[in-house]
């Protein structure tokens, strides 16, 4: 997860800046020089919309710098050097804007589907535990203190007794990992415990889970505690979950927003999400990365002080010695909503249940 410092430090940039956003290849065999062909394209574009050669130099040595790895990049430039640069784990589309303010859409909504997963590859003697959010991490062994773990006992009046013991042996390992993984739930947050592994263990596994965790519990078909041809098809089972956890997250925002605003409690447009920012009325603003959208607005010093016209400002920029600045209406209403203490919702475009014109908001108390 991209923490918030980070996001601050976007909206920190000096103006005009360059923003990158440069993604995976799929070319395995040439990844350095499908890389360079895609950056050649974005730099003769931010070119031509007025960004200097010294800020470009210093992105071309950023992107450089990546070499063979085949990371994605999400990069912002000024003044001749790069002020803010991350490696990314997962896909972006490729992207580059020259403006008054940085281009945070991109990230906010790499971020917004960055959701925590714990994944628990379990057998009968314990379990590895992984973190799955901004890429898959190890986080850690269970290994069980119980080793009588062997069913195959010697026949005749025994082999009961030592079935049970091997079947409570199980059991008490079973019950170590559940309280490894709820400790781990709860330090990361996981909207979702992925299970997979041998049958047995993770139905004793599952027994000793919480109430709290249990309902969070998905459980794979393929993958197992030890490395093999199975990890592939868990990897993606688990990217699909994640990516299904976050379609229905963003689902229940917009049925929200359907909702609230037949209580006065959501706006619609941009004028009225404006106003709404002017007030720092805003609890969740909505916006549309529509990447065509180059839609202007203006802004003044604070992160409140938006218009759709400067004459609003006039006011605001005698008083600050300087006159409103023109900037992507997207850009300049996150950084409203970001420094407002809003959260930030970044839905993609043509989705069903949108605000109108791109930008609405769930609001922290109804309008008057």
């Amino acid at each position: 997860m991209i923490p918030d410092e980070e996001i601050n430090e976007l909206f920190a940039v000096p103006s005009p800046c360059a923003t990158l956003y440069l993604g995976l290849s799929d070319q395995m065999d040439g990844i350095a020089a499908d890389r360079a062909v895609r950056w050649r394209r974005l730099r003769d574009s931010l070119a031509a919309d007025g960004a200097d050669g010294a800020t470009l130099g210093a992105l071309d040595e950023v992107v450089a710098s990546l070499g063979p790895q085949n990371a994605a990049l999400a990069a912002c430039a000024a003044d001749g050097r790069v002020v803010w640069c991350h490696r990314l784990r997962r896909q972006v589309a490729d992207r580059a804007v020259w403006g008054s303010l940085p281009c945070t859409l991109p990230m906010l909504a790499y971020r917004q589907s960055s959701v925590p997963c714990v994944v628990v590859l379990t057998d009968r003697t314990g379990a590895d535990l992984r973190v799955a959010g901004d890429g898959l991490r190890f986080a850690g062994e269970v290994v069980g203190s119980d080793d009588e773990i062997e069913r195959n006992a010697p026949g005749g009046w025994s082999q009961r007794r030592y079935q049970d013991r091997a079947e409570d042996s199980w059991d008490h390992n079973a019950a170590q990992v559940a309280e490894a993984v709820t400790e781990l739930t709860e330090r990361v947050d996981a909207a979702l415990v992925v299970l997979a592994g041998d049958a047995r263990a993770v139905q004793l596994l599952r027994k000793h889970l919480p109430p709290r965790v249990t309902p969070l519990v998905h459980q794979l078909e393929h993958g197992g505690r030890h490395p093999g041809r199975s990890d592939r098809f868990h990897s993606q089972e688990v990217r699909e979950l994640v990516e299904a956890e976050v379609r229905d997250r963003t689902r229940a925002v917009l049925d929200r927003f359907a909702e609230d605003r037949a209580h006065g409690r959501a706006i619609d447009g941009v004028p009225a999400t404006l106003a709404a920012l002017v007030r720092a009325q805003v609890g969740t603003l909505l916006v549309v990365d529509d990447p065509g959208d180059d839609r202007a607005a203006w802004y003044g010093p604070e992160p409140g002080d938006v218009a759709t016209e400067p004459g609003a400002l006039a006011r605001l920029a005698r008083r600050a010695g300087s006159p409103p600045t023109t900037g992507r209406l997207a850009d300049l209403a996150v950084r409203a909503a970001w420094g407002t203490g809003a959260a930030v919702r970044v839905l993609p475009a043509d989705l069903p249940g949108a605000p109108t014109d791109g930008l609405g908001a769930l609001l922290r108390y109804p309008s008057p």
